[in-house]
């Protein structure tokens, strides 16, 4: 005897619970310059539509590399 099947639906769960929340947004950061000093690593990205401020990554591992580009959220 086997029980009927039953089509499982993914339930999206929200960070605030509410069912209409707008989603984040976001755009392509692509690097801009990398400065590599003995104790961090700054990256610095440009936004895709140039209005945003750049966004600056910093790193204290000597080990780190900049991403080409990174997905960041609109501002």
């Amino acid at each position: 005897m086997h029980a009927p099947a039953r089509m499982h639906s993914n339930t999206i769960i929200y960070p605030t619970g509410h069912k209409y929340e707008t989603k984040q947004k976001y755009e392509i950061c692509r690097l801009k310059k990398e400065i590599r000093k003995p104790t961090e690593i700054k990256c610095f990205y440009t936004r895709q539509d140039k209005y945003g401020s750049e966004l600056i990554i910093t790193n204290d591992q000597p080990t780190f590399s900049c991403l080409k580009q990174i997905d960041c959220k609109r501002e």
